[in-house]
């Protein structure tokens, strides 16, 4: 075989492309057919493990194993859907265990996640909220489903998910701004930290029609309020 030849230098070129592109197909089954993890994750105190328990509670009739560890370490169950095996993670809210959280969500195992909001604490949580979303949207690299459950809509100063959903949309925007104009390092250069979208404030729900955004009421003071579309969600 003649290695100057052009023709030759082309077939070779061609069979390793072919054999990266096999590889690469082979890699995103197994990848896809590794996500069975459904993620609950939000603020502390706001939900997530009442809305775990009642959903873990609905779907009593499915699960194989539970385990329940303190609000440091994950709550986990494991439910039989349609003859798969889905494990259900209340992820604490604790801020100082957000890298073990982008670590889990760039884990590959991630099927779809639940981002739970304070509706009553929302005003004075919004900047808050908007971050940790950022991160969690940000990190979804696989651009997972994510159900914003706007919860505790029973008490008197609950938010409407309207409200909700323009208020983080407004600071979504100042988040991109403010990102967009940190520099990676102090050398000068106009090197930009990634950002969400490239919409700075203009941002809109519209820009993450890849990771298929949906909002949701819900409520612990009626075990109906919500959990049924969160339960459907999980099962998809």
């Amino acid at each position: 075989m003649d290695f100057n030849d052009p023709t030759t230098i082309g077939i070779l070129v061609a069979a390793v492309v072919g054999l990266l592109t096999i590889l690469l197909l082979v890699f995103k089954s197994l990848r896809s057919s590794n996500k069975n993890r459904v993620l609950f994750v939000g603020l502390m105190d706001s939900g997530k493990t009442t809305i775990f328990t009642q959903l873990s509670q609905k779907e009593a009739e499915y699960p194989t194993t539970t385990k329940t560890f303190t609000s440091m370490v994950e709550n986990k169950i494991t439910l039989r859907i349609k003859d798969k095996e889905r494990e259900i993670i209340d992820y604490p809210g604790n801020d100082r265990l957000r890298q073990k959280l982008i670590d889990l969500i760039h884990s590959g195992s991630i099927l779809r996640i639940v981002f739970v909001v304070d509706s009553a604490a929302f005003s004075k949580n919004s900047r808050d909220v908007a971050e940790l979303f950022y991160l969690v949207a940000l990190e979804n690299v696989d651009k997972v489903p994510i159900l914003i459950a706007c919860h505790k809509q029973d008490l008197t100063l609950a938010k409407t998910e309207k409200v909700i959903r323009n208020s983080l949309e407004k600071e979504i925007g100042l988040i991109n701004k403010s990102r967009a104009a940190a520099l990676m390092g102090t050398d000068g250069s106009d090197e930009k930290r990634a950002t969400l979208t490239d919409t700075g404030v203009d941002f809109s729900w519209e820009d993450l029609k890849k990771q298929e955004v949906s909002f949701v009421t819900t409520s612990s003071y009626s075990e109906d309020f919500g959990v049924h579309e969160i339960a459907s969600f999980v099962r998809a």
